[in-house]
């Protein structure tokens, strides 16, 4: 008929073409399957009817046939598919090493009350962007799913197990203390540092109190102690004494953000305070940092109705030709929030200074405490976060577990935006990133959609940078290793080889099983290269006989 079925497999087939049964692979009973919705056709013999396969199609099998040869040759020569930067592979040894340990710290943390919670390692890109900032937002692994979400792998754990604690919290009597352990994924431009590691840690949700915070930092100083590391320095700053001085200062929040993210540099001295002006004046922080010209002074003193008025006639003087499609009354709106949202450059100077003095402030608790306690009474600052604090210190020290390896150091900003409050860090000499750290986080819960605060606090710990100190593991060892391999009398054991399997199995031992058929002498040779005890032969009729391996 001229019906080239082959080009035409998704086409409605002709009406009434003889000799041809129509299938839907939609349908049960078809006898192919393809592409939802595609129609498959079958010959149907007809009787006296003698059929040939066409020469065209005798062509296009020889051409098929061809281009898989050639195919399959450009697959044998394509380059291999390499680990990502970041990424590694476990052998045997390392995962149970690594399996061992985790096991030891999580019985550690339980000890203490901590019961164990899994959450999802994709969750929604919101969850770590309500609060996290900047720094953790550039180091996510970030994509639109299928349904066009945008989702993310857990950077962190906090975020999730507030979330999760705020989807239950009707069910949970305050305080709620979880722990985990699992993977998280943060991009780092080197490929040397972030990646995919292990967090190990602990969260505290629904206490304020001293001693929650002195409960952590002395669980969190037990978890290297467990492994027999010592020589770790814990680092610790409260990020409320900072703020309680830039109350003082009458900034704005967005001013305070910017002043408390300068922090680390601060630290260094005075120097550091004309570049961070510099910067302020570039972010347009500063009344100064407006542009030349902006009405900015003559509507400070205006209530919001009349500042609009002046702005709005301004406009029309001066920019009317200027404006292009854009509605002036958005135009006024934008420039009333630059003027009502700057600082004036006096009062962010003394900010900065402020900061830069108490950022400076680091060494053994006492010495650290009368420092910052002078800087806050020449601040004229209230005292409440540095008693708090003392009476903090005074729990956590009150021990051996922190004696001679607590150093304050006001200049520590944690990376997460959501802190607030205590914050530490727990560094080794031998290390040049933290081993982990923690803090407290009243306002996470308030940004996740929470009506009313939830006071909460955690630590955790980068898993394989704590193994990398403590005792190592055998990574020559194969993990488990069979002691026993089974082997058919002549390469062949049948279902007596199986049984033999199971039965060794019941009785404790591990078994490797050939399914190689190997001899004898191949059997012996594979169980010394993978130090396997002993081999054992296996009849068809389910006699054994064991050789021990030298």
């Amino acid at each position: 008929m001229g019906w080239d079925y082959r080009r035409h497999l998704q086409d409605p087939l002709p009406e009434g073409m003889p000799g041809v049964k129509a299938y839907s692979s939609r349908s049960s009973g078809s006898p192919k399957s393809t592409a939802a919705g595609t129609n498959l056709v079958e010959a149907v013999p007809r009787p006296g009817v003698q059929y040939r396969r066409p020469k065209r199609m005798l062509q296009e099998r020889e051409l098929e046939s061809t281009d898989l040869q050639a195919a399959a040759g450009r697959q044998r020569s394509m380059r291999p598919v390499s680990r990502l930067r970041g990424m590694e592979d476990l052998s045997a040894a390392a995962w149970l090493h690594k399996r061992r340990v985790q096991d030891r710290l999580q019985e550690l943390i339980a000890a203490h009350g901590y019961a164990p919670l899994e959450t999802p390692i994709l969750e929604s890109t919101e969850l770590f962007l309500r609060k996290s900032g900047g720094q953790l937002a550039s180091r996510l692994y970030s994509f639109a799913d299928p349904g066009g979400s945008s989702v993310s792998l857990r950077p962190e754990f906090t975020a999730p197990i507030m979330r999760h604690y705020l989807e239950r919290a009707h069910g949970l009597e305050l305080p709620v203390r979880r722990q985990y352990c699992g993977p998280v994924f943060r991009f780092e431009d080197d490929g040397a540092t972030g990646g995919q590691f292990t967090q190990i840690g602990a969260e505290l949700l629904g206490s304020g109190s001293v001693m929650a915070d002195a409960e952590l930092l002395l669980l969190a100083a037990a978890v290297p102690a467990s492994m027999g590391i010592s020589g770790c320095q814990f680092h610790l700053a409260d990020l409320d004494l900072l703020n309680s001085i830039l109350d003082t200062t009458g900034i704005s929040e967005r001013a305070r953000t910017f002043v408390i993210e300068a922090v680390p540099d601060l630290g260094s001295g005075p120097g550091a305070i004309p570049v961070a002006l510099e910067q302020a004046d570039r972010l347009r922080l500063t009344a100064g940092g407006l542009d030349a010209g902006q009405p900015t002074y003559g509507v400070q003193d205006l209530d919001d109705d009349q500042a609009r008025k002046v702005l709005h006639g301004m406009l029309e003087w001066r920019a009317a030709d200027r404006l292009g499609q854009r509605d002036p009354g958005d135009v006024v709106d934008r420039m009333l929030r630059k003027v009502r949202g700057t600082d004036s450059e006096g009062n962010l100077r003394s900010a900065l200074e402020l900061a830069s003095r108490l950022a400076s402030v680091r060494g053994e608790p006492a010495r650290a405490l009368a420092q910052a306690r002078s800087v806050i009474q020449d601040a004229g600052a209230s005292t409440a976060a540095l008693d708090r604090l003392e009476d903090f210190l005074e729990l956590a020290l009150a021990g051996p577990e922190l004696q001679g390896c607590l150093q304050i150091d006001l200049g520590l900003i944690r990376g997460l935006a959501y802190y607030n409050g205590i914050v530490f860090e727990v560094r080794h000499p031998s290390q040049g990133a933290s081993l982990g750290g923690g803090g407290r986080y009243d306002a996470l819960a308030v940004a996740l959609g929470s009506p009313r605060p939830v006071p909460a606090l955690g630590f955790a710990y980068n898993l394989e940078s704590l193994m990398e100190l403590g005792a190592p593991g055998d990574d020559d060892a194969v993990a488990e290793t069979p002691t026993v391999l089974l082997v058919g009398e002549d390469s062949d054991g049948g279902p007596a080889l199986v049984e033999a399997a199971r039965e060794l199995r019941r009785q404790g031992l591990a078994v490797e099983m050939d399914v190689s058929r190997l001899t004898l002498e191949d059997a012996l040779d594979r169980a010394r290269n993978c130090g396997i005890g002993r081999v054992v032969a296996v009849s068809k009729d389910g006699r054994q006989i064991t050789h021990q391996v030298s």
